[in-house]
């Protein structure tokens, strides 16, 4: 998270700004000895997510008011306690908070040299893509579990968003609108199938068939719309169900998913760019355009389907001097 810093300092007053300024801290206090205080934060703010990189070198608290987002926090390094409602848990190494509600304040106790990741998703941006994937409206709260879930598929959520954030340190400078949008798109939707919550039932039980006109439908609304972010909203309203129910009849009928579908759409739009290409056509830059955030997995996914890597496309293609 190097490349979005927002607070790199040793003096408690500037550091006790930028959190309220950047973070929305209410409160920031500093415990033991100050001699050794050091604070360096880093914050990707998206469209409906947030991630936030924090290193505390001494013991600090925190304090945080009401808030339009849930947060969840992954312990990289060291130790430190939540409170929320009155209930305090632990954040060990290697662990991770339950997802601390909105409209909730939470206090954060941290001893020093202590370092996390924090995922914010705006509620809005839950609502939305869960009414998606169930196929009705969220009609009542969203209410996650407030035990601290120890399973495999948390191990999997954790992995997935080091992953997004080493992706996005790595490349998010270069990533296309369509790209970054997707990006954000997996995160929310892993975020609600990993965690328990109060429509975990919606999503467990058998979905509807969606019948085949129903597929056939969405591949021609994303053959038309392939240089955009794949909306899974407007997926449904097309094919009039729920995003499961297209999910289980794109498996059934074709054998692969919408996403699936949507990559091989944009292969064959970035090799006819590539076969149609100039001197200053360059292969990340035709990635990135046609969606592929990492050019590793485009170079790899583009000779599986077309028995060459992208550059010898290029390099055929390319006008003789």
């Amino acid at each position: 998270m190097s490349r979005y810093p927002v607070i790199r300092t040793s003096d408690p007053a500037f550091a006790r700004n930028r959190l309220c300024k950047v973070f929305g801290a209410t409160g920031f206090d500093i415990g033991g000895d100050r001699s050794g205080f050091g604070v360096q934060a880093n914050h990707l703010q998206m469209t409906g997510l947030a991630l936030s990189y924090c290193d505390f070198a001494s013991d600090v608290s925190t304090d945080f008011g009401e808030a339009t987002f849930v947060r969840q926090i992954f312990n990289i390094q060291g130790s430190g306690q939540y409170t929320v409602d009155g209930r305090a848990g632990d954040i060990a190494p290697g662990s991770w908070t339950m997802v601390l509600p909105q409209g909730r304040p939470v206090r954060l106790d941290f001893k020093g040299r202590y370092r996390q990741l924090v995922l914010r998703i705006e509620s809005a941006a839950l609502h939305r893509h869960l009414a998606a994937l169930i196929g009705q409206e969220v009609s009542r709260d969203l209410v996650f579990d407030d035990n601290v879930d120890r399973s495999p598929a948390m191990d999997a959520l954790r992995r997935r968003i080091f992953s997004f954030a080493t992706d996005f340190n790595e490349r998010g400078t270069f990533f296309s609108d369509l790209a970054a949008a997707e990006v954000e798109r997996m995160v929310i939707m892993k975020f609600l199938m990993c965690h328990r919550h109060s429509y975990t039932q919606f999503l467990l039980r058998e979905p509807l068939p969606a019948g085949s006109s129903a597929v056939r439908r969405v591949e021609e609304f994303i053959e038309a719309n392939w240089d955009k972010p794949i909306d899974i909203e407007a997926m449904v309203a097309v094919a009039n169900v729920s995003a499961r129910s297209l999910f289980r009849q794109f498996k059934r009928d074709r054998g692969y998913s919408p996403a699936d579908f949507a990559k091989r759409v944009r292969l064959d739009r970035a090799r006819e760019m590539l076969e149609h290409s100039n001197e200053r056509t360059a292969v990340i830059q035709v990635a990135l355009k046609c969606g592929f955030q990492n050019p590793g997995h485009f170079a790899r996914d583009f000779r599986l389907t077309f028995g060459e890597l992208p550059s010898e496309t290029l390099k055929r293609s390319a006008p003789i001097a």
